[in-house]
């Protein structure tokens, strides 16, 4: 049986999708199917009734089955550090079969339907993959889905981390079986702009911690700027770092212009 880093999945559920996992790509694969059309609903009920409709869900349907986990960029790691391919999202989507890039629903939609963009980060960021997939070996339809090379998708991941998007998997029923590879801004994003407003969906940490070398850093608290979990604080001009909060997505660290820290496996 596989081991969960995350105690919320250690149900009689997930011992029966560890045994038989097509069971769990089926099922991420019709909730990928359907996610636009439930997003959008979710949307039209926040609208109409003020409520949070994604937290009543999340606590009462889903119970956190649904959400997001964040995959690092290798350029981002500690050199010496040895990660298996579901660790590090460019050997994750070697081993996948890309089907193409679309768009990102949550960035159009917020420009859709507002007349101030809330960040000028690209639309179409979106990666998909086929049938769902699991981790121990992705599926939305959309019209505006194009064919790219895995030489394409390096380079809009390279342009992601460079903006300082944060990659995520986006899973259900549990973080094993994923559907979509999103490039998460936390101004537009519906599971990271919600999940750090309220907690909700859920929101999973990579398997890395940022690592600083103290005697090459030197204050400057750009990394601060670009953590978007609030794991570094420059207080009294002096950095301050708080491991409870940090997700491991690199990019305080590709954002160090003193090149004092890196990631490594906790």
């Amino acid at each position: 049986m596989a081991t969960f880093p995350y105690r919320l999945f250690h149900a009689k559920f997930d011992i029966l999708l560890d045994r038989v996992p097509i069971l769990g790509k089926i099922l991420s694969f019709v909730f990928g199917v359907f996610e636009y059309f439930m997003l959008e609903t979710f949307r039209f009920l926040d609208s109409k009734l003020n409520i949070n409709t994604f937290k009543i869900v999340n606590r009462y349907i889903f119970k956190s089955r649904w959400g997001g986990k964040v995959i690092p960029l290798n350029v981002n790691l500690d050199i010496e550090t040895k990660f298996l391919p579901s660790q590090e999202i460019l050997a994750l989507l070697s081993r996948s079969k890309v089907t193409g890039i679309s768009n990102c629903y949550c960035r159009e939609t917020q420009r859709k339907h507002s007349d101030t963009p809330n960040c000028d980060h690209p639309i179409k960021t979106c990666i998909h993959i086929g049938f769902g997939k699991s981790l121990r070996e992705i599926p939305y339809k959309s019209e505006n889905l194009i064919k790219v090379s895995k030489r394409e998708v390096k380079k809009l991941l390279e342009e992601s981390d460079r903006r300082g998007l944060v990659h995520q998997i986006i899973y259900f029923p549990n973080p094993l079986f994923y559907y979509v590879v999103c490039n998460c801004c936390p101004c537009c994003c519906v599971i990271m702009n919600k999940f750090l407003k309220s907690g909700s969906p859920q929101m999973i940490k990579s398997d890395f911690i940022a690592y600083t070398d103290l005697i090459k850093c030197n204050n400057c608290g750009f990394c601060e700027e670009y953590c978007n979990f609030g794991a570094r604080k420059l207080i009294a001009e002096k950095l301050h770092f708080f491991p409870e909060y940090c997700f491991g997505c690199g990019l305080c660290v590709s954002k160090c212009p003193e090149t004092a820290i890196n990631l490594r496996k906790k």
